[in-house]
């Protein structure tokens, strides 16, 4: 496997596809129930599938996402869909985020991490196989990374949405279904 990086870019133009921050994708618009309490945190295309997109939702207290943040109990919604532009809808939006596009992906070396990175394998802030062994048992394998050490000095008004961590995106080996695995903190 490839390695692959995106980082976040400028502010989203009429053409961005995948971004950090906003307001909720429109494909959301009709099917609120499924979003009600999470915040909307970022749309991102698919690495293996140029026209599906991945939508993460986390939740709106922050205590929530720190008592749930491993699989089978991870707080963190990830919802696959076509392409769908930003709606007018704030209420899921997070405000201390700037909203930002979010680049293509790029080939790199293998090691090299940006704020998406695909990969074979994670890199782990703490290395501690709890987080990711019973994933592995259900039969989903590690897909990307999501890290907060990449982002710009300017993209936060306030507190980190995963506490200056990374949020770990896993793929089911069967029905290629990918969900949040875990998230860590520093």
């Amino acid at each position: 496997m490839n390695t692959l990086i995106a980082k976040i870019g400028s502010p989203p133009t009429d053409k961005t596809t995948s971004r950090i921050g906003g307001n909720i994708p429109s494909f959301f618009i009709d099917k609120i129930k499924q979003i009600e309490n999470p915040d909307f945190y970022a749309c991102l295309q698919n690495p293996e599938n140029r026209d599906k997109y991945l939508s993460i939702f986390v939740p709106k207290k922050y205590s929530d996402m720190v008592e749930n943040n491993i699989y089978p109990n991870c707080s963190i919604k990830v919802i696959a869909h076509a392409f769908s532009a930003e709606s007018k809808n704030e209420n899921h939006t997070i405000k201390q985020i700037k909203k930002s596009s979010i680049t293509n992906y790029k080939e790199a070396a293998v090691g090299a991490t940006n704020f998406i990175t695909v990969a074979e394998k994670p890199v782990l802030i703490q290395e501690e196989d709890h987080y990711y062994k019973k994933l592995t048992k259900d039969n989903y394998r590690f897909y990307l990374q999501i890290d907060e050490d990449h982002y710009p000095g300017d993209l936060l008004t306030g507190s980190y949405i995963f506490g200056y961590g990374a949020l770990y995106l896993y793929r089911k080996n069967l029905t290629d279904e990918i969900i949040a695995g875990f998230w860590q903190y520093s």
